[in-house]
């Protein structure tokens, strides 16, 4: 049995022996956030589930074999727009998923080489940089009608030689994000190029599958950066460009694996006219599905209620094609301003539209618009230093704050599910 498996035990024995949770959570330093502002509605922090939520309780019994047997880990999917690009959220919510056990580490997940954008914000826990002519397209302004997959952003060459590279900087924890299996997204049909990478000495498996459009590498032990390069082979006559979709980075062992899904203007819309980007699911499979999406939807003068309920149906309806038990959780939308339209007043019909996706799919909803304090609360998250200057977007501490209020919303549910064990 592993450390992890052993505490675990320890702990289940203390909540089967009666042993209060909320004492054995102190004394493990469970991560719940302290009422530091006043004008935060820490009471609503709570997830809303008006008709159950039973693939949360498939969720919490990998939880259970996760941290308590060390047997299997699990995928955390984290769906959405700009306020999840720069990755704050998913990074906070990671760690608080991997500060439950002494010993577990987590996945980076989804890597994409962003930096190949201007003025594009990039998750803070890696770097990307690029050498060649690549060029881009989003889901947000696809205006050259490229098939773009999984990470929402497809970057493509036609070079004869060119390379993408991944950092992880100091900030990272690398040591606490160690991978040693490598799944590189491209179109099914790439056959132009070879791929090889600064590690090939170290692969001990590599596999090619054209109909699904991935490479997949298998290395003996991890790394600290990883470097690809492209290299036109000398069968291919064609131009065609080799599309990148993302990479996927994982460990042979149990972890938490961490899939975060985040582009810069997203609405529902851009997410359901992209067929691939659904269809790439597959190679992520989660066990829970946060959605946060719906600001650039509220912010038109247009919303439609209806239309916004059907985009997010085709969402959850393909992540439950993939995996019929995956657990759903809504994030409703902070409240903002729009840029030249003043404060935005659609907040509770996104609400409302939420409600019913919970009764719909039993699934549950976070309403971050009722903590941060419903109408205009914006004003007073960025008067105390949680929101930037455009009122729309969170600073760095309005992020973790955020994380911090969603993951103690998801651990009170996972002590009920602790306590029913007890009877």
């Amino acid at each position: 049995m592993s450390f992890r498996g052993y505490i675990g035990k320890i702990f289940l024995m203390l909540v089967l022996m009666g042993i209060s949770i909320a004492s054995i959570a102190q004394s493990l330093s469970f991560p719940y956030p302290e009422r530091k502002y006043d004008f935060v509605n820490y009471d609503s922090s709570t997830l809303y589930t008006p008709s159950g939520n039973p693939n949360l309780e498939t969720f919490f019994g990998k939880l259970d074999n996760f941290y308590f047997d060390g047997d299997e880990g699990f995928t955390v999917l984290h769906l959405g727009d700009s306020h999840i690009q720069a990755g704050v959220v998913s990074w906070c919510l990671r760690r608080h998923f991997e500060s439950l056990c002494h010993d577990s580490h987590g996945d980076f997940g989804l890597l994409a080489p962003l930096s190949i954008a201007p003025k594009n914000n990039h998750p803070y826990y890696y770097v990307s940089r690029s050498s060649g002519n690549w060029e881009f397209e989003r889901i947000i302004k696809n205006v050259t009608g490229t098939p773009i997959g999984l990470s929402g952003f497809v970057a493509f060459t036609k070079d004869s030689i060119a390379n993408l590279t991944f950092a992880f900087p100091k900030r990272s924890m690398k040591e606490m994000h160690e991978f040693t299996k490598v799944k590189l997204l491209h179109d099914a049909n790439d056959t132009s190029y070879d791929i090889f990478t600064n590690v090939d000495s170290i692969m001990v498996d590599c596999t090619t599958d054209f109909t699904e459009g991935s490479t997949e590498m298998v290395y003996s032990h991890s790394f600290d950066s990883l470097v690809f390069k492209f290299v036109r082979n000398v069968d291919s006559r064609s131009a065609k460009p080799i599309h990148i979709h993302g990479v996927l980075v994982e460990d042979s062992l149990p972890n938490v694996n961490f899939i975060t899904i985040g582009t810069n203007g997203a609405s529902t819309e851009s997410y359901v006219k992209e067929k691939l980007l659904l269809k790439q699911m597959d190679a992520v499979n989660p066990d829970l599905a946060i959605i946060a999406l719906g600001v650039n939807d509220a912010s038109g003068k247009n919303f439609s209620k209806d239309r916004f309920v059907q985009n997010y149906r085709k969402i959850v309806d393909a992540i439950l094609a993939v995996n019929p038990d995956c657990a759903i959780i809504f994030v409703s939308n902070n409240d903002f301003c729009g840029y030249r339209t003043g404060h935005n007043n659609n907040q509770p019909l996104v609400v409302e539209a939420m409600k019913e996706l919970c009764k719909r799919y039993h699934a549950s909803l976070w309403n971050l618009y009722a903590v941060m304090g419903g109408s205009k609360s914006i004003y007073t998250w960025q008067k105390h230093g949680l929101a930037n200057t455009d009122r729309i977007h969170f600073t760095n501490d309005g992020y973790m704050l955020e994380g911090d209020l969603l993951f103690g919303a998801i651990l009170r549910e996972y002590e009920k599910h602790l306590k029913a064990m007890e009877n």
